[in-house]
């Protein structure tokens, strides 16, 4: 079985050369792996097929079957590392805390903590709503998703 640290130090030296962060890898009982990674400006299907290229010289099929897949961490998924925070500053993301509240709001920043922009309505309005900033501590997130518009 191909071990996933193996995996993980060649993908992510490939993945920072082309000027992307690693975000998760998988590998299964039955050597299925699957590599999520995220570039700035966005993963186009050249950087996944560099990629794919890049491991396939790397690991011998006919040492190890297995079977790759290479993709984007793609807009539905939990964000699992700080760069997907960074790349989204000024989206709104949906926030599930550990204690089982939830926020939502626009990042503004993400270093030591999360800050969100939200948008609450006014105690005792209808149409008034107030902006604040709310800031959540990195320890207190259970989980952070893109939140997608369609408009």
């Amino acid at each position: 079985m191909i071990n996933k640290e193996d995996i993980r130090g060649v993908a992510e030296l490939r993945i920072n050369e082309i000027g992307g962060y690693l975000v998760d890898v998988k590998v299964s009982r039955n050597n299925d792996i699957t590599i999520y990674f995220d570039i700035l400006e966005g993963v186009t299907l050249d950087h996944c097929l560099d990629l794919t290229k890049y491991i396939e010289e790397r690991f011998d099929r006919d040492v190890e079957d297995y079977q790759l897949t290479v993709c984007s961490a793609g807009l539905d998924a939990p964000f699992l590392v700080p760069q997907q925070y960074q790349k989204n500053i000024g989206k709104e993301v949906k926030v599930l805390l550990k204690n089982g509240k939830r926020e939502k709001g626009k990042i503004i920043s993400y270093q030591e903590s999360l800050v969100l922009e939200t948008t609450k309505r006014q105690k005792g309005t209808r149409n008034k709503y107030l902006k604040e900033r709310v800031l959540i501590n990195k320890d207190e997130i259970k989980e952070t998703k893109l939140k997608i518009n369609f408009k």
